[in-house]
């Protein structure tokens, strides 16, 4: 192959040859990957566990006893947010029903004071406040969260505690 001086482009100490090289590119064109990991030898003195029956005794009960504290400690943290979930769906319970209940007259009344207090001393801000909500005119973007936004959370973080202790409880029984 020439090169647009004139030149033979040379791959090593023979002239380039662009069918040979597509040849040879066709031949190993195969993805192979990445090899994971290298093997190197452990230190000499120590021996990797693969298997709980290459343990001996005593470190075998001390795994079971670390098993057994960590299943104990997942079910103490269900079990608690249990209690919680429980305490906050009766506050929500709670606070939805006096939700519904319209306010009394003296409720009414008092609202309008407190209002009325509040709007007095706070002129200056609540009149940049609408300044700016009138420059933006776009409404508002905020979303009203649930009531029992406290509840989904909770229910989430059951969902973690059950699959951990699933997790625990999965290694106490391939300990014994």
């Amino acid at each position: 192959m020439r090169l647009p001086d004139g030149t033979v482009l040379m791959h090593a100490s023979a002239p380039y040859d662009p069918q040979k090289a597509h040849a040879y590119y066709l031949r190993t064109r195969k993805l192979k990957g990445r090899k994971k990991g290298t093997s190197q030898p452990l230190p000499s003195g120590t021996k990797k566990h693969t298997q709980i029956s290459d343990l001996n005794p005593k470190q075998k009960k001390e795994l079971q006893a670390y098993a057994a504290q960590k299943v104990h400690e997942a079910r103490a943290k269900l079990s608690e947010l249990n209690k919680k979930l429980k305490e906050a769906m009766a506050k929500a319970k709670k606070s939805e029903a006096d939700a519904k209940k319209p306010p009394s007259a003296a409720d009414k009344a008092k609202s309008a004071r407190e209002a009325k207090k509040y709007r007095q001393s706070h002129k200056t801000e609540l009149k940049t406040k609408a300044n700016q909500a009138a420059a933006k005119k776009g409404g508002s973007t905020t979303k009203d969260a649930p009531a029992s936004d406290s509840v989904e959370g909770l229910k989430k973080q059951i969902d973690a505690a059950k699959k951990e202790l699933a997790v625990a409880e999965a290694k106490q029984r391939a300990l014994a």
